[in-house]
């Protein structure tokens, strides 16, 4: 069987299953806490994408984004995540979940061109697809700040290769 074929089905499926249990749970509408809905920090990793990063939870399913742009005249950088999140179980000092994530990273940049008459500068460019899929536990470190550690596992460089992932994030919380 395809591995690009049985990751993307594990993937959709989780992502269902995550959409039903919102649907089952439709009583538990309210956010986990009305003051910290939105969350705004630093997240890095190989499926979620690095950056500045936001953060909304309105209920137990939630959305994150990463966002680091770079820009010069002679390259270009973009890492640009969007994450899936399902609350399962919350206390007052943690919160444990499951995440699915999407990471693209696209980059562009001049070298040296050595092997032509005359000398040349020649483009390179490189885009790829991260996809992951896991759990994480957010630590609540302060009333508003905190610290989130994610693993799973990751089909890399537009599903070319599987692997084991981590991710992590840092959040002021409002």
């Amino acid at each position: 069987m395809n591995l690009k074929f049985l990751f993307s089905r594990v993937t959709y499926t989780l992502l269902i299953t995550f959409f039903l249990a919102i649907q089952l749970k439709a009583q538990d509408k309210k956010p986990t806490d009305e003051k910290t809905k939105h969350a705004i920090g630093a997240g890095a990793g190989f499926s979620t994408g690095y950056g500045l990063s936001y953060r909304y939870t309105p209920t137990r399913l939630g959305v994150q984004v990463n966002f680091a742009p770079y820009k010069s005249e002679t390259s270009s950088q973009y890492s640009i995540g969007l994450t899936a999140l399902y609350s399962l179980l919350q206390t007052e000092k943690t919160n444990l979940y499951l995440y699915q994530a999407n990471h693209l990273y696209s980059e562009s940049y001049l070298t040296d061109n050595y092997s032509t008459t005359p000398y040349s500068k020649t483009r390179v460019e490189n885009t790829y697809f991260n996809n992951g899929v896991g759990f994480g536990i957010e630590i609540i470190i302060a009333s508003k700040v905190g610290f989130n550690l994610m693993t799973g596992y990751a089909a890399y460089n537009n599903f070319k290769g599987l692997n084991v992932t981590g991710e992590a994030a840092l959040y002021f919380k409002f």
